[in-house]
Parts: structure tokens; C-alpha cells; sequence
């Protein structure tokens, strides 16, 4: 382990951001392949409109999974764009976030089966554990400073932290899915909340940073 952690070079991150993003998109990928099959089962005299109105639960399954999975690569990306280089840590907190990653089309296939119970909880649960290591990724950051790319945005990214009220969020719906299963994917609503969440959040700790302040100012 020891001669894995010295040599650690520039290209040995490149290749770990490559070999991500290449996961994320077979991922996006595989999503749509349900949806290429549709043609072959289509019979004659069949409109567009009656394709759309069928088959509208996987449609949608399709754009909401392309959607989430695009944010957490998002997610991913602004994250990396302050580490400079990795460690053993960082390199299997990958390993648990390309799961995820992974496992959203298979899940997300789980949801178009209106038989198999809870399916919902458990596309909310693999969703927390994504966001969860994305959250992971920053505070090990936080703990482990030679691997942070130096820079003025450094601190304010740190202090937001972001992801975590979303995992937070997502814990919740999580729960009232297991509890409820008739709600389906409603519970998944609470995330519009998580922005004003975070915002408010942020105002809180930047009051309690300048009452810090001030005191020794004087």
C-alpha cells in the first residue's frame, strides 16, 4: 500500500477522471436502450401519438434518470476541479460513486415494473449513497489539504459543503417510500427544497463567521 500512495502521479488522476467519465456516459447510454426496442414491438396503423401515450411511463423514467445522472456527473466534475491529485481514500470513494452510477439504469428499469414493491425506495437509496460519496469526496478534501488544487475559492467551497442536505433530503423521502410505497417517486419532490436549504444554510454560517469576527476586530 505504501508504494501505491508514492506513486502517485498526474496522469494516474487524469486516468481516474477519464475512466469516470466513461462510466457516466455507457451509464447514459444504457438508459435509452429500453426505449430502442420500442420500435420493433410497434404493430401497424400506429401513430406517433399512440408510441408516446403507451409507452409514456418509460419516456419519462428515461429523461428523469438522464437528468439525475447528468447532475451527479456535474456534481463530480465541479468537485474535482479543486483536487490536484488523489489518494487511496479519494480513489475508492470513486469506486462506491461509479457503483451508483452503474446501478441507476438497472433501478431505474426496476421503477417501469409496476409489480416490484418498494423499487422506488430503493432508486432514492442508491441516489444517497451517490450524492453521500460525492459529499465524502469533499470532506476528505477538507481533511487532507495537499490534495486540493490551491486557490482563493478553495475555503467558500469547503464551507458549503455542498450535497449534504440533499443527502439529507433524500434519506427523508427514502423513508416515507418505505413507509408509504403508495406515494411512488412524490417523495423525490423534497429535493426542489434542498437549493433554498443550502442558501439559507450559507446565510446562517456567513452570520455566525462575522459574529466570530467581529469580537477580535475590536
Amino acid at each position: 500500500m505504501a508504494d501505491y500512495e508514492s506513486r502517485r502521479t498526474e496522469e494516474g488522476f487524469r486516468r481516474l477522471i477519464a475512466f469516470s467519465d466513461a462510466v457516466v456516459a455507457i451509464a447514459l447510454t444504457l438508459l435509452v436502450l429500453p426505449l430502442a426496442d420500442i420500435p420493433r414491438e410497434i404493430s401497424e396503423d400506429t401513430t406517433v401519438g399512440d408510441v408516446l401515450s403507451e409507452h409514456m411511463p418509460e419516456i419519462v423514467s428515461f429523461f428523469v434518470s438522464f437528468i439525475v445522472i447528468w447532475v451527479l456527473w456535474r456534481n463530480h466534475h465541479r468537485t474535482m476541479e479543486h483536487f490536484r491529485t488523489y489518494d487511496r481514500v479519494l480513489f475508492e470513494l470513486h469506486f462506491v460513486w461509479l457503483l451508483t452510477i452503474v446501478a441507476l439504469p438497472f433501478v431505474t428499469a426496476m421503477l417501469d415494473n409496476q409489480y416490484i414493491e418498494r423499487a422506488n425506495a430503493v432508486y432514492m437509496g442508491v441516489l444517497a449513497v451517490s450524492i453521500l460519496s460525492l459529499v465524502s469526496m469533499t470532506a476528505w478534501g477538507a481533511r487532507r489539504r495537499e490534495l486540493l488544487e490551491p486557490g482563493d475559492d478553495i475555503e467558500p467551497w469547503l464551507r458549503r459543503r455542498s450535497g449534504t442536505v440533499t443527502f439529507v433530503l433524500l434519506v427523508v423521502a427514502m423513508v416515507i417510500a418505505i413507509l408509504y410505497p403508495e406515494t411512488g417517486s412524490w417523495p423525490l419532490l423534497l429535493l426542489v427544497l434542498s437549493g433554498a436549504v443550502e442558501k439559507l444554510l450559507a446565510r446562517l454560517r456567513d452570520r455566525t463567521a462575522g459574529r466570530a469576527r467581529g469580537p477580535r476586530a475590536r
